[in-house]
């Protein structure tokens, strides 16, 4: 996650830098410290995937935890050969949060907002290259004094799909599923061995010596203390009931 979260960044910055801005990290945060063209200052909060969805924390629909001053959100796509920008309000961002978030707590008193919230694809797409909410331009000027960053450095192949035509006649290991951080987690259990694949979801083709050190890598992934990695209770299985 940290190498994806890096090569967002310098993709963003140097993507401000093209347009005529000017662009610094603020360290230890996720944030951007961003002047347009115009002039214009502002602090901009990226969000960085390889892969659908982004994921943002769910305290970010907490109002003034940790987004004191951050104006937009830029969510950067890495999986195409160029990075994709999608600029949104932090207002509509961090009220979406708010709402599902506050539906997650609700469906199950005592929980806390911690651990990640998924941001969907449909929810930013609107905001695709709306630079000049930054008060950048909106056309690339190359007499910009612009940084050129490397495809490699930013780009972040998805893993090629297995050439496997009917997984679900061909893999003999046991299917099982689990949900977590709003994600449903897709993996298969050999009953012979113990291990387990995921097979869809966050962590997608990590194998596991057991079902409950699968549970535990997730509960860490998704920083998620409310979730007991007890296979029986968290894989959903007939074998594991």
């Amino acid at each position: 996650m940290g190498d994806i979260v890096r090569q967002g960044a310098v993709a963003f910055v140097a993507e401000v830098l093209a347009r005529g801005g000017r662009a610094e990290p603020i360290p230890g945060q996720r944030d951007v410290r961003v002047r347009g063209a115009d002039g214009s200052e502002r602090v901009v909060r990226v969000c960085s995937t390889a892969s659908d969805p982004w994921l943002a924390r769910r305290r970010d629909g907490i109002p003034a935890a940790d987004g004191g001053g951050v104006s937009h959100w830029v969510f950067v796509d890495l999986a195409p050969e160029v990075p994709a920008f999608y600029v949104v309000d932090a207002d509509d961002i961090e009220g979406g949060i708010e709402e599902e978030v506050a539906l997650w707590l609700a469906d199950r008193p005592g929980r806390t907002p911690t651990g990640s919230h998924p941001i969907q694809r449909s929810n930013v797409v609107h905001g695709q290259d709306n630079w000049d909410l930054l008060g950048l331009d909106v056309v690339k000027d190359p007499r910009h004094d612009a940084t050129p960053v490397p495809a490699a450095a930013v780009r972040v192949e998805r893993p090629a799909a297995p050439a496997v035509t009917d997984p679900e006649t061909d893999d003999e290991r046991l299917a099982v599923v689990a949900d977590i951080g709003g994600y449903r987690v897709q993996g298969r259990l050999d009953q012979a061995s113990g291990t387990l694949e995921i097979t869809r979801g966050p962590m997608e083709g990590r194998r596991f010596p057991d079902a409950a050190a699968a549970a535990q890598a997730l509960a860490t992934f998704f920083d998620d203390p409310e979730t007991v990695p007890d296979a029986d209770a968290f894989w959903r299985s007939e074998i594991l009931r």
